[in-house]
């Protein structure tokens, strides 16, 4: 269990820090805030991301600028004590100014209440054309993206949101990736958590998302954790006064991609099915929220392989596999929450989020092995010694998931305020793997006598805390000081099974030398500090983080499976101290234009599976083992972003570098007493990525929006691989867009695509891979509460995956070669039924920040 002393220790020093820094720092200052909601009068709706100006008394002075939130609300801090008027505009609206807002010492929170816009209307026959909704907005560390824009993803995960937005790629395995890298930080409404991204991000389901932040370059308040930064899903948690009640139900699939395997008999049905619901209840001063999600997915599809291993007599070993591979995936969640104002001053939160999660595959190969030259032909002398092997195998990934969180804010005065939160996780994970070679006879097409039967598990529980306490004083001058302690623990264990069955005995058998337990402690006390101001022009941030990481990896059977050249260890131990700087500025040029920089140093710690010494035999000719030698990899980024604004139309283009030291690579190389491949993980080189990104957020006609963005970089990999010197590159570019048209007030259409070009890896390729879909949208005119989808997915069936990986020896020499196409049956048809329902229709006030909310 994770040391609860240690933690108490942590606690209080911490207590007793901040303390000290609330006595120094709390003295008062004449600043005063202003907070409104803007609202459509005729439609009684709120109106998300409306501009609000705050001028001077002679309006030649702009004062403050922002946009209003989700919900319509806005909150304009750190305004001098005077008397504003305040503009408040949108697209297809008349814009309204409120004059002689007075902020004093006796008047220092200013309420606006409800601000009515009416909307301009413009009479095309029948036809009402209103403005719509900014997709994306940009803001010094961070763009924020409406979730409500991306129609397609309606019905599936958050997975299938972030597939549609910029910087961010999903594999054709599921797995994500944050410009070109799967290691980032998923925080859940600021946050973070111990899962890895990909996993969390299946089990959320995306009619519950609010906003989606992507921060590449995140400040030093937030953990350094992670290649990419960070990506912060906001769900909805607040709503109407009253109960408000959202409901979605789904079923698709693809028929014509059903799977039978001739083989095996096994039948999988390529169909997918689940449902959403969630409930929000608001009052004056709390807010309940709850919700609970299912989706099943199955996904056929088949996989065509092709690898040589070079021989001692110069001839090549040829493995040809062809077969089917379904997937299937299944999620259920649920989650219940509550925030509480308790006072002027203060506010206090509670949530428990429960996930259940399969995930798994099989596998039905026939293979062709036999000897030859390179081409495949035949070697004088040296026997074919054709066969033929009928290789079925199964992995499933199992995983039980509970977190809960609880935080307090305080507010000491107008401007200094203290956030104290603590997360608590429970992981249970767990993985099996079946794997069967038959003999097959190929004239007659069926299987023969089993040849060999390995069976291997592993149980793996996680426990992890989080604590935070940050203190965030205002100065006079406007400028914000941060300051906190964060200090995180995590204890991950691991035990491994290895068992084969005596064909000949006909009873099965443990591998002992290949069985063992892990046990992985890993604790990372972290502080900072982070000082923010801005002039009439000029915006900047910059902090410092301190981490110091106490890690411990002990091993039960020291004597592994170890395909390095190195003696092996019981015990694996980091004791570092890093430091992290982070910089952020912000000029603006203009009313509509802005030149943004950002840079900060980040550390990526090895996740455990990529650690733990377990063998797996995923199939018949490759073997996966994780490296328990493995230490982090350091990275540096830079960007620098030019934003602008033509009308209602949005650009923005940024330059971005990342470096990355120590890093960590999956690597390859051949186990010739079996003569299969064998697969681990290691730190062997460094990486750099330096390109653009263009991404444009457009509005045509007030009825359609249109959000495309791209990117073009130069990716080089640089490595020592088994004693040969790697130096690839590639020029790599992407290509993405989502497109709105509201053809009428009951009928929308979408569509999206994604491109992604070919990148080299350590030892290989990746090819080019791209999707389309498409959605149609109808809201009956007689009930605003019901609205139903029907979505095309993978229209040009284009989901193939495809690769290849090869490898030298330390002379240069190529050991093995391996060529893959996994394809994955498509299009998708699916149906979505959506349910709103609202008790009032009288807006609630937004509840105070939260400690997560104040993170971001």
């Amino acid at each position: 269990m994770i040391n609860s002393i240690l933690i108490g220790k942590q606690v209080t020093r911490t207590i007793i820090f901040l303390s000290f820094v609330l006595a120094t720092l709390s003295a008062p200052a004449q600043k005063g805030h202003i907070t409104g909601q803007v609202y459509d009068e005729q439609h009684e709706e709120s109106i998300p991301f409306a501009n609000v100006a705050v001028f001077g008394s002679d309006f030649h002075d702009l004062v403050a600028g922002g946009v209003s939130d989700e919900n319509g609300t806005f909150e304009m801090k750190k305004i001098p004590y005077g008397s504003y008027h305040i503009i408040i505009s949108f697209i297809g609206f008349t814009t309204d100014t409120l004059s002689q807002i007075s902020i004093s010492e006796e008047n220092h929170k200013v309420e606006l209440g409800r601000i009515n816009l009416t909307p301009t209307v413009i009479s095309l026959g029948e036809v009402e054309v209103r403005g719509t909704a900014t997709a994306v907005t940009t803001e010094l560390d961070r763009r924020t993206y409406n979730a409500s824009e991306f129609e397609a993803a309606k019905g599936g995960t958050a997975v299938d949101l972030l597939n549609r937005l910029p910087s961010i790629s999903v594999g054709s395995d599921g797995n994500v990736s944050l410009r070109g890298t799967t290691q980032f930080m998923v925080y859940l409404n600021g946050k973070p958590t111990q899962l890895e991204p990909s996993v969390l991000l299946a089990q959320l389901s995306a009619d519950a998302i609010e906003n989606i932040e992507v921060i590449t370059v995140p400040t030093a308040r937030y953990d350094a954790q992670g290649k990419g930064g960070i990506i912060n899903i906001e769900t909805k948690r607040q709503g109407a006064e009253g109960l408000s009640v959202s409901a979605n139900a789904l079923i698709g699939g693809a028929p014509w991609g059903q799977l039978t395997d001739p083989l095996s008999g096994y039948e999988l049905n390529d169909t997918r099915y689940g449902g959403t619901l969630n409930l929000v209840y608001g009052r004056e001063r709390s807010t309940f929220y709850g919700g609970i999600y299912y989706n099943k997915k199955n996904v056929n599809g088949d996989r065509v392989g092709d690898a040589r291993i070079l021989q001692e007599d110069g001839s090549y070993y040829h493995m040809v596999a062809v077969g089917e591979r379904p997937e299937w995936y299944r999620n259920f969640t649920a989650n219940v929450g509550a925030d509480f104002k308790v006072n002027d001053r203060s506010t206090f939160s509670a949530a428990y989020y429960y996930g259940d999660r399969k995930e798994g595959r099989s596998a039905f190969y026939v293979y062709n092995n036999f000897y030859g030259d390179i081409n495949k032909d035949p070697v004088p002398g040296i026997p074919a010694d054709d066969q033929w092997i009928y290789n079925p195998n199964t992995d499933n990934r199992y995983g039980i998931f509970h977190s809960g969180n609880i935080d307090y804010k305080i507010e000491f005065d107008n401007n200094s305020n203290l956030s104290t939160s603590m997360l608590y996780e429970h992981s249970s994970l767990s993985r099996s793997l079946d794997n069967r070679d038959y003999a097959y006879d190929k004239p007659g097409e069926t299987p023969g006598s089993l040849q060999r039967h390995f069976m291997q598990a592993d149980d793996a529980p996680l426990d992890g805390v989080r604590i935070a306490i940050d203190y965030d004083r205002t100065f006079d001058n406007g400028n914000t000081l941060a300051i906190g302690l964060q200090p995180q623990f995590l204890r991950h264990t691991g035990t491994f099974d290895y068992d084969t069955f005596n064909v000949e005995q006909g009873e099965w058998g443990s591998y002992s030398e290949l069985e063992n337990a892990v046990d992985l402690y890993r604790g990372v006390y972290a502080g900072y500090g982070d000082y923010s101001g801005k002039t009439d022009r000029f915006e900047y941030s910059f902090g410092l983080r301190l981490e110091y990481t106490d890690q411990t990896l002990e091993m039960e059977n020291p004597d592994y499976f170890n395909i390095f050249d190195r003696p092996a260890e019981s015990t694996y131990e980091v004791k570092q101290l890093d430091w992290f700087p982070a910089l952020h500025l912000n000029w603006s040029l203009s009313e509509s234009e802005n030149l943004i920089f950002a840079g900060s140093r980040r550390i990526n710690r090895p996740p455990t599976k990529n650690m733990a010494p377990f063998l797996y035999r995923r199939h018949y000719e490759v073997y996966v083992v994780g490296d328990p030698a493995l230490k982090p990899e350091y990275i540096s980024n830079l960007e620098l972003t030019y934003d602008r604004w033509i009308g209602n139309q949005n650009i923005a283009l940024t330059g971005f570098y990342r470096g990355t030291e120590n890093a960590i690579f999956r690597v390859n190389t051949v186990y010739q007493e079996e003569n299969v491949l064998i697969r681990s993980y290691t730190n062997s080189g460094n990486t750099q990525s330096l390109g653009a990104e263009l991404n444009g957020n457009l509005e045509i006609g007030g009825k359609i929006t249109m959000f495309v963005g791209g990117s073009l970089y130069n990716y080089r990999v640089k490595g020592d691989i088994f004693g040969y010197r790697e130096n690839n590159q590639s020029t790599n570019w992407s290509l993405k867009g989502n497109f709105n048209w509201k053809a009428s007030s009951s009928f929308k259409f979408t569509a999206d695509f994604d491109f992604k070009s070919a990148t080299v890896t350590a030892q290989g390729t990746n090819e080019l891979f791209y999707l389309a879909n498409a959605v149609i949208t109808y809201t009956p005119p007689a009930s605003e509460h019901w609205s139903f989808a029907l979505r095309g997915m993978d229209l040009l069936a284009s989901n193939v995956e495809g690769l290849n990986t090869r490898a030298f020896d330390s002379a240069g020499t190529e050991i093995f070669y391996q060529e893959v196409q996994y394809n994955r049956y498509g299009p998708i048809l699916e149906f979505g039924v959506n349910y709103a329902f609202n008790s009032n229709g009288k807006t609630k006030k937004k509840a105070k920040k939260t400690f997560g909310d104040e993170q971001f």
